[in-house]
This record gives C-alpha cells, structure tokens and sequence, in this order.
C-alpha cells in the first residue's frame, strides 16, 4: 500500500506542473490590429442603413481603452477618378472615432487579443458622397499613447 502512495505524489506534482506553465503570449507594448471583415444591414428600402467594421486586436501590456479619450480612430475614403481619396467633411468637429471601453485584463499577465466590432451609421454620410464606392481606414491607440498599425478594408459598394 504504502508503494501506491509513492507514485501519485510525482504524477500529482507533473499534472500541478502541467496546468500551472501554460503558454504566456507575449505581444510587444504597441497595439496591433488586422482586418477581419466588413458587412452591411439593408434599410427597408434596401440601402445599406449600417456598416459592421471588425479588426482584431493584441496589445503586450494591455492598456486598451479609456473612459474618457477617443481611442479607435477611422476616415472615410471614396473613388474618384479611379482613385481612393480621403472625404473631407463639411464640419471639421464631426467624425466617426469612437471610445473603446478599458480592456485591461485583471491579473498578472496583461497581454491581450480580441475582436473590436465598430458599427458605423452609413445613412449619416452617404448622402454626402459622390461615389457608391468606400473604403476605411483604421487605427487604435493605447492609454500610454502607442498607436498601431494602420489598416484599409477593401473597397466597399454601397447602395
């Protein structure tokens, strides 16, 4: 009996091992975004009424988010002449940035991944476009003022 005793005490160590040095992911302090995908809801006259604009995210020490600063930064591109061009807005104090709430995870390990679905009014803006096609370019900011990486979708039509 006193033999069974002996060899649950290593195999309970290992398995104790096992669970408690998993794989920390390791991201650098500088937020990172990807594009995922953009998709649109009809309105009942079956325009595009909204836009879903989904980036994943990561961020080494995870200070994503804030309470109070606009954070996630987006402009609004059309095609003109065969070419993506910037739309300037008429009022220079409206745009479509957006506060992300705080993500930072309790605990230790701060590093962070995820999905940021943004949803974007299409009926507020197209009226003032002189093109059916857009694009949107993308970029978040962290609270220690790291900005990541910049992303375009595809081309978009909208009707």
């Amino acid at each position: 009996m006193k033999k069974t005793q002996n060899i649950w005490i290593p195999v309970f160590l290992i398995i104790l091992l096992f669970f408690s040095c998993r794989d920390v992911e390791n991201f650098p302090i500088e937020p990172h975004i990807d594009y995922k995908s953009f998709g649109t809801i009809l309105s009942v006259s079956n325009t595009d009424s909204l836009g879903i604009l989904s980036i994943s995210f990561e961020d080494g020490d995870g200070d994503i988010g804030s309470e109070n600063q606009e954070n996630y930064f987006i402009n609004i591109f059309q095609m003109v002449d065969g070419e993506m061009q910037k739309v300037e807005l008429p009022d220079t104090s409206v745009n479509f940035n957006a506060i992300i709430p705080d993500l930072t995870p309790k605990g230790k390990y701060k590093g962070i991944k995820g999905t940021i679905d943004y949803l974007l009014e299409l009926y507020n803006f197209t009226p003032l476009l002189d093109s059916d096609t857009i694009a949107f370019e993308t970029y978040i900011k962290d609270r220690a003022g790291h900005q990541s990486n910049v992303v375009m979708t595809p081309n978009i039509i909208v009707k």
